[in-house]
């Protein structure tokens, strides 16, 4: 079979070179007790092997030629003590060690190769405990450099390109950098063909190229990724002879594989494998009382741990196992007793919060936010975790209406925020790493004016979670050009390192650099933020900053969440908020998924009374302006759900009705408070020169579709705020006027109903369509 990378195509694991993937890349030295321990994993082996050669190391002059040897060996046996216990003092001790080795081995020993690969997966397996990038670099960084050796076997080759596409994996579990998975998939894809042998070492390969696909399937929905998964995990069922412990893993495995394909977009036969599969692999696992017996062993192991993040891994093993004794037994009295063990942490954290809703017992709130808060102010543990910990906790809080607790907890999840998401990432992994927390600086906000406090709290939570978006040279603007005038040498360097990172990643880019430019990225946002006046750089406004932005006019932040509906008004001399509860949650996002809908005069009244009419009566924007030179204006800026809505278009439109926003106020919109600050670096000077021409369109009427009885109305509206904006508009009338304007112009604006699939086509495609629409209309209007 063909294979371009780094294992060539005649590469081939034989049955006589054949060990576990660990012990087979470890010197003959270490075989003889190291096979026994795999086999066992008795603590007290490990132990004794411990002592042995750290009593030898410590005995015997440095210069001894036996001395790389032990280094090697006792690395080994703190890395297999790790892998049991997850002690974090072992692996940094594995790691000191293989580097003590590798500098008394030299660059040039034909055994390097193995001692790196045990290096890199030391450092692979610290990822586990720290949760930090930097871990899975320099693994990936060690296993490159060892396959660039004169290695002196094609089996080290094959396991160092595995390890190699395991640490891209892992690397990709953290940064969700898409580059990672697909590298890993083709490295693991290699190293799955180069492996011939004992049907154990097969199954592991093919086990990990599973999983990868299964991973990226999660996040593609690429059916082709869930049917490599399963037939990979079938041939794992298929290869597994029955009476090894191995083959209720593959079943599941399986069974796993056949959920997430119903769940994505499989069918009912999916589903009915997926039980099977799980059936049997529960069938095969053992008793009842070697499910008792496990719960008491990850007890043991709770018990010793000594992190929070090591509880967090054994309570998750103790949990499944929990889980299987209740269905076995079916006994109420045996969930109430696990329950304070099993669900110490993040895993199984929230189940106390669905009996909470139940019970109502004080202490089920208690126990469970308790352990909650544990994983949240936990920094040995990542950051999405943490977070997806503190949404737990902000529901659980709510459940209770202890909103000052549930702020406190939205306070820390938004500090946490801008380091799920590094420099690095690119804009379509930015969006998929917070695919989980979409709507969380919503939450926060919410959680902030239910606490009593104060409306710039909430407003700043709202600029932090769209600061996390801004990754873009436009979204930047602003601030870079004032960056310009006081620091031009910061500036220039800084759209050098973010021009380079807006680019996309490609096949024959180096990742590792990109990384690198991500870090060098921070360090120069922290140096900035060391000048004089730009303290705040790439941060949310200030208080003053926000109330300069509306020195011209009001500014309105309308919040939804599913804790409460608010108006956050910004004045040039205050901010205030208010309350809109009938602005539901649930019907806007029930509505949000029919947009054909959202324009239609139900939607638009309803609108209205729930929350613009009694915005504007606040604001005393009651009546219709007498003349154009009197007319107010009001800067909306929508959030969640509601930012596809057309506030401006809200109310009743009969003949003569001035129930509605285009007939109180011209509305422009913003994404933030911060976009509007930066938008207003383009000075009018500026604009009076170039001239800048905005092309208006309004149909309200298109054939075969909902008319728009409103759209006349707010054209004039927009005529007069481009006016006042120092544009030049012009509104056209016909297909003519668009297309001799267009490409004169600064801003096009448009109002005709198009339908949802016109709406997720190529704007190339809309466009034709909408040219199309204009046609139809021309014929019938000129």
């Amino acid at each position: 079979m063909e294979s371009s990378g780094i294992i060539g195509k005649d590469l081939r694991y034989t049955s006589s070179a054949y060990g576990t993937p660990f012990y087979a890349s470890l010197p003959l030295g270490a075989q003889p007790w190291v096979l026994p321990l795999e086999q066992s994993m008795t603590r007290s082996d490990i132990d004794q092997q411990i002592d042995k050669h750290r009593h030898w190391l410590e005995t015997t002059s440095l210069d001894h030629a036996q001395r790389v040897s032990h280094l090697h060996n006792l690395a080994v046996a703190y890395h297999f003590r790790c892998e049991r216990h997850m002690n974090t003092a072992d692996i940094d001790s594995t790691i000191r060690l293989c580097h003590e080795a590798a500098f008394l081995m030299g660059t040039s020993h034909h055994l390097r190769g193995i001692k790196m690969k045990i290096l890199g997966d030391a450092y692979r397996m610290r990822l586990n405990c720290s949760g930090e990038v930097a871990d899975i670099n320099e693994s990936i960084r060690i296993y490159k450099e060892a396959l660039d050796l004169d290695l002196p076997s094609n089996i080290i080759r094959v396991d160092l390109t595995h390890a190699l596409g395991l640490g891209y994996q892992a690397r990709y579990q953290v940064t969700a950098t898409m580059w990672d998975m697909d590298t890993s998939l083709q490295l693991l894809k290699e190293t799955c063909d180069a492996t011939a042998g004992p049907y154990q070492m097969e199954t592991a390969r093919r086990r990990d190229l599973a999983l990868g696909h299964q991973i990226k399937y999660l996040r593609n929905k690429d059916p082709l990724d869930i049917d490599t998964a399963i037939t990979l995990f079938q041939e794992c069922v298929d290869h597994t002879p029955t009476g090894d412990p191995i083959l209720a893993t593959c079943y599941a495995n399986l069974g796993t594989a056949y959920k997430a394909k119903h769940r994505k977009a499989g069918s009912f036969d999916d589903l009915e494998r997926s039980i099977k599969m799980l059936q049997h692999a529960v069938d095969i696992s053992g008793v009842l009382s070697d499910i008792d017996t496990a719960i008491e062993i990850w007890q043991q192991a709770i018990d010793s741990s000594d992190t929070k993040k090591q509880q967090a891994t054994h309570l998750q093993w103790k949990s499944r196992a929990a889980l299987e004794r209740f269905n076995k037994t079916k006994s109420v009295t045996d969930i109430n007793q696990n329950i304070p063990l099993a669900c110490r942490l993040y895993e199984l954290g929230n189940r106390y919060r669905v009996k909470y809703k139940i019970t109502r017992d004080e202490a089920d709130l208690i126990a469970g936010t308790a352990h909650l808060w544990t994983v949240i102010q936990n920094p040995s543990m990542d950051v999405y975790t943490r977070i997806l910990a503190g949404e737990d906790a902000m529901s659980f809080f709510a459940l209770a209406d202890d909103w000052k607790q549930g702020y406190e907890v939205a306070d820390s999840l938004m500090k946490l925020i801008p380091s799920l998401v590094p420099r690095f990432l690119e804009a379509f992994d930015v969006q998929y790493v917070l695919r989980d927390i979409e709507g969380m600086a919503c939450e926060a906000a919410s959680m902030a004016l239910n606490a009593g406090k104060e409306p710039l709290t909430a407003l700043q939570a709202l600029e932090t979670g769209r600061d996390v978006m801004a990754t873009s040279i436009d979204d930047l603007r602003g601030e870079v050009d004032i960056l310009k005038r006081k620091h031009p040498d910061l500036a220039n360097e800084f759209l050098s390192l973010r021009t380079a990172l807006d680019l996309p990643a490609t096949k024959d880019n180096d990742p590792d650099q990109r990384y690198e430019q991500g870090n060098a990225f921070e360090i120069l946002v922290d140096k900035i933020r060391q000048q004089p006046g730009f303290e705040g750089f790439l941060g949310p406004p200030s208080e003053d900053a926000l109330k300069l932005a509306a020195s011209e006019h009001p500014i309105v932040v309308i919040n939804v969440s599913e804790y409460s509906s608010d108006a956050i008004i910004v004045l040039k001399d205050r901010m205030l908020s208010l309350a809109v509860p009938d602005l539901s949650y649930v019907k806007i996002k029930a509505q949000s998924r029919h947009r054909d809908t959202i324009s239609s005069p139900a939607v638009l009244s309803w609108l209205w009374d729930v929350a613009m009419k009694p915005i504007l009566d606040f604001l005393r924007f009651t009546k219709i302006p007498v003349s154009d030179e009197e007319w107010p204006r009001v800067c909306w800026i929508p959030t969640g759900p509601l930012s596809g809505f057309p506030l401006h278009a809200a109310g009743y439109h009969a003949n003569g009705s001035s129930e509605a926003v285009i007939e109180r106020v011209m509305s422009p919109y913003s994404s933030s408070v911060k976009a509007i600050i930066n938008g207003r670096q383009d000075t009018k000077t500026t604009r009076e020169v170039t001239g800048d021409i905005s092309l208006l369109v309004a149909m309200e009427t298109t054939p075969g579709a909902t008319t728009l009885p409103f759209a006349t109305r707010e054209v004039n509206m927009l005529h007069r705020l481009h006016k006042s904006m120092l544009l030049d508009p012009i509104i056209c009338k016909n297909k003519v006027d668009i297309l001799s304007q267009l490409p004169n112009c600064k801003v096009f604006h448009s109002l005709v109903t198009v339908s949802q699939t016109a709406r997720i086509l190529p704007k190339a495609i809309y466009f034709s369509k909408m040219m199309a629409k204009l046609t139809l209309w021309k014929s019938e209007s000129c």
